[in-house]
């Protein structure tokens, strides 16, 4: 240390000005470093899926990796799977709103009443696969967004439409599916398992594999990537892959003041990040596992089934009345015209 000053003196006697330009430099170099130290943030991200999930893998590690790529280091995503921030999905979207997490992945099904709008997605028979739905849920965000106002919003994407997994019984036309205790995916298919003689029953899909082992549920309705995450290949004698069945929506959502916490260039860089772009992305990550979960159902001996044209019409004709009734409902207890946002995304 004694060097170091012996080697400005040097350099800078009988020179007050340069003494007084080198502070300064010195000052200006150290305050460049202020704000980086001060504005650097680390966001909390939770999800329920463990940490080998598509969704983490495949959308949530990466935006880490990319973020902090993005901002020099100033900004960072810590992901905390399996529920490490609390147990239970059904509670992610009161955990981004009160802060208990700045970032979480969740299903807009799992809180229905809040998402009334965002339901209108699961018209089955709507959209031919998820990406389809991701897009046109993004060419029309102006018919959603309100119900993600208190939040800001990442990202909201589908899957592909659900299969059905059954226990025991293979279900080829409609009078198979007569009387089946089924795991519905969201209230939309509640009503159509009705429509088609089942028994709907809501429960979170990690519950669905010990309901499946224990006959509690004769079938699950869930899009096909679950097959993998939930190990339901292990619960199942044969799975219909094409009956006119809802896909899901999954969103990505923010904490409002953890947003406005951030500088102007930490916004930039995560909403260049998110939006369409992260949401086609955790839609592609869907498609590639739904595929993957039903190469491995072949692979543990599962029969895939696909029903006929006749099946498929006859499912069909039984559906119509359910569906005309879901989306009237939605009308009259919103407010909002139900039928018009099907519409817009029929276009």
């Amino acid at each position: 240390m004694e060097q170091y000053h012996h080697y400005w003196e040097e350099k800078m006697v009988g020179s007050e000005k340069k003494r007084s330009i080198a502070a300064l430099i010195a000052l200006a170099a150290f305050v460049g470093l202020g704000p980086q130290s001060i504005q650097a943030a680390e966001l909390k991200a939770a999800h329920f899926m463990p940490s080998m999930h598509p969704m983490d893998k495949g959308v949530m590690t990466p935006l880490a990796g990319d973020i902090e790529k993005a901002t020099n280091g100033s900004l960072t995503i810590r992901v905390f799977p399996s529920g490490e921030l609390g147990k239970g999905p059904v509670q992610q979207y009161k955990r981004v709103v009160t802060g208990v997490a700045d970032i979480v992945f969740g299903i807009p099904d799992y809180t229905p009443k809040q998402f009334r709008k965002t339901a209108m997605v699961h018209v089955p028979g709507l959209f031919a696969d998820g990406t389809v739905a991701t897009n046109k849920m993004w060419d029309h965000i102006d018919l959603f967004k309100d119900e993600y106002a208190s939040t800001k919003l990442l990202g909201l994407w589908a899957n592909n439409p659900s299969v059905l997994i059954t226990r025991k019984k293979p279900v080829r036309t409609m009078g198979d599916f007569k009387g089946l205790k089924v795991r519905s995916p969201n209230p939309i298919m509640a009503e159509l398992i009705k429509a088609w003689g089942g028994i709907p029953v809501s429960m979170p899909t990690t519950e669905a594999y010990n309901a499946m082992n224990t006959g509690v549920l004769d079938a699950v309705m869930i899009g096909p990537s679950g097959i993998r995450s939930y190990k339901l290949n292990e619960t199942a004698k044969y799975i219909t892959t094409n009956l006119p069945s809802a896909l899901d929506t999954f969103y990505l959502l923010m904490n409002k003041s953890s947003w406005d916490a951030l500088d102007d260039k930490q916004k930039k860089e995560l909403d260049n990040l998110t939006g369409r772009k992260i949401s086609l992305k955790g839609a592609e990550e869907f498609r590639k596992a739904g595929q993957a979960g039903l190469d491995l159902a072949v692979k543990s001996k599962v029969e895939l089934i696909e029903i006929d044209a006749a099946a498929e019409a006859e499912f069909r004709k039984a559906m119509k009345p359910a569906l005309d009734a879901f989306i009237a409902k939605t009308s009259d207890e919103t407010g909002v015209d139900a039928s018009n946002i099907v519409s817009q995304l029929s276009k």
